[in-house]
């Protein structure tokens, strides 16, 4: 079941925020395509298989944000992030792997997030890393503006090893808000997620994957996302 942790906060958390928030709002302000219907079977041929388009939520829908409005148009949220591992020789190898990897590039499992998203890779539903309650990798506490995301996974590729994908997104933190977390940005998200990951020297930025996975219509859109994720490859 999909829930919103929101801890009570102390004082001077408060009063930080205060002093950051700016209101969200769209990217993409005038749509320019028409109407589409979006389902957590759509996915994209890649050569690392079939990738699903959306983070997938506990009802069997393209996540939403939680029902989070960017003017008057929903959000998708959309898959940005591929990795692809053929070192690792085993599913649990791999989650190893990718735990230490994310870790090591200043992405740890936090609290305070929503959980119980699901990524579609070839025709099967993989449930997210981490998978502790509320949690999500990201770069900062739930307080804060932090960027975080899920991944989904390990899916065998032909030829040994394994490949997640995943979503992230960059959210920031309102005190007087029903939310607390509104939605800042896909693009920021993914692009730090990768360098940071690059750096890290675990998995290494090959370059980006077209996934076709951008909206941008009268009642439906992925804000800043340009319709591609970035591909790491693990290094060692």
């Amino acid at each position: 079941m999909i829930r919103r942790f929101v801890p009570v906060l102390c004082l001077s958390a408060a009063l930080a925020s205060l002093s950051s928030w700016v209101p969200g709002q769209a990217s993409n302000v005038t749509p320019t395509s028409g109407e589409v219907v979006t389902s957590a079977q759509d996915s994209t041929d890649t050569p690392y298989g079939p990738i699903g388009k959306w983070m997938v939520d506990a009802d069997g829908q393209p996540a939403h944000w939680l029902d989070y409005q960017l003017g008057d148009r929903a959000l998708r949220e959309p898959i940005n992030v591929v990795l692809i591992d053929r070192l690792a020789r085993t599913p649990q190898e791999a989650l190893s792997r990718l735990l230490s990897a994310t870790k090591a590039a200043g992405y740890p499992a936090r609290t305070g997030h929503s959980t119980g998203y699901q990524g579609l890779i070839g025709a099967q539903l993989y449930a997210q890393q981490p998978g502790g309650s509320g949690e999500a990798f990201s770069d900062d506490a739930w307080w804060r503006s932090n960027n975080h995301g899920r991944l989904f996974g390990p899916a065998p590729l032909d030829g040994g090893g394994f490949v997640w994908t995943g979503a992230l997104s960059r959210e920031d933190f309102e005190v007087i808000s029903v939310m607390h977390h509104p939605y800042a940005s896909f693009k920021a998200a993914r692009d730090d997620f990768g360098d940071r990951m690059s750096a890290a020297g675990n998995f290494k930025r090959l370059g980006t994957l077209d996934l076709g996975n951008a909206l941008n219509t009268p009642s439906l859109t992925t804000d800043d996302h340009d319709g591609k994720a970035v591909v790491l490859m693990a290094a060692k």
